[in-house]
């Protein structure tokens, strides 16, 4: 167990990336505050390129909280980065904006790190406003589950969030989200940071992917509990981050997993975006309530289907990363 008496070190560093999300920022700040562990934590706030005033009403109305300004948006990875390159907690905490945590939480998170040796990563129960269940953790990504996923079979088939497992004993699983992911910050140096070629989306299941690949283990912790709102900033613009999300994907597969699994992922994408655009299409025509929805969601297919199969940078990125930096 590690001891954290005499340290000058805060225990625990919480990173909380901000765009344009002033309002979830300040409720997730006074959820954190409002719990009397958190004088032992330090906040830091990282702003991507916000234009809503951000910035100057955090710094005001939270003295207590390390701002981090950013000039451009960098993404989820490259945010949290400059977070973790200057936080000082024995653990660090990756937290979104759209939540609000339990009193007692993110300690006990803390207190079960410590408990674990082995423990690289943990992630605490997610529920949604209702209280219901938010699905947070799941099995290492694999063409297997991607198959199911692509053909529209993981309704019935939901192994990849252990959609089946009901998600009340601790676990451990092969990754947990990163809407709310603490690390053991001793590690990082052999693990390494997120992966800043994800902008968005699956950053969190490679760097557990990674983490696990290096002899640690991924937790989930359901004892701990934090509401998360979801998808507040990437409702903004769903058909493009649809895109971003896919693309990705194609980056881990890419990655992690060779080039046959990335052609067939490829495949799998075809089929996926032809049964996708079927599908709403038909929403669009019989149902008019959810037809702006159907307008993003067709627009996004399309692109993905023609850059899926017309644009090698979209579907292999670092081979663009390589011509890059030899040119």
């Amino acid at each position: 167990m590690e001891s954290h008496v005499g340290v000058k070190d805060p225990v625990l560093s919480i990173c909380i990336l901000n765009w344009n999300t002033y309002e979830l920022v300040r409720d997730c700040l006074m959820s954190i505050f409002a719990d009397p562990q958190a004088a032992d934590w330090e906040v830091v706030v990282v702003d991507n390129a916000s234009a809503d005033g951000s910035v100057e009403k955090i710094r005001r109305e939270f003295s207590q909280a390390k701002i981090i300004v950013s000039a451009e948006n960098l993404g989820f990875s490259g945010g949290n980065n400059l977070a973790l390159q200057q936080v000082r907690g024995c653990y660090a905490l990756l937290l979104n904006s759209d939540t609000l945590v339990e009193i007692g939480a993110l300690g006990g998170l803390v207190d079960f790190m410590d408990s674990q040796a082995q423990a690289g990563v943990v992630g605490p129960m997610l529920l949604n406003t209702d209280g219901s269940l938010q699905l947070s953790c799941g099995i290492s990504p694999s063409l297997w589950s991607e198959i199911v996923h692509k053909l529209l079979l993981h309704k019935l088939f939901p192994f990849f969030k252990l959609g089946r497992w009901d998600h009340a004993q601790t676990r451990s699983v092969g990754w947990v989200t990163g809407a709310c992911l603490m690390v053991r910050r001793q590690v990082l140096d052999e693990v390494g940071f997120l992966d800043p070629q994800f902008f968005m989306y699956h950053e969190d299941v490679e760097w557990c992917l990674r983490f696990k690949r290096r002899g640690w283990r991924v937790y989930y912790y359901p004892f701990s509990r934090v509401v998360h709102l979801g998808g507040q900033s990437t409702r903004k613009n769903f058909s493009e981050m649809l895109v971003v999300s896919q693309r990705s994907l194609y980056y881990l597969f890419q990655k992690h997993f060779g080039r046959f699994q990335v052609y067939a992922l490829r495949l799998l994408t075809i089929i996926e975006m032809v049964l996708r655009s079927l599908g709403w299409s038909s929403f669009f025509i019989f149902n008019r309530a959810r037809r702006p929805e159907c307008r993003q969601r067709l627009k996004a297919y399309q692109i993905i289907l023609i850059r899926t199969l017309l644009d090698r940078s979209y579907w292999a990125p670092m081979e663009l990363d390589v011509t890059k930096k030899s040119s």
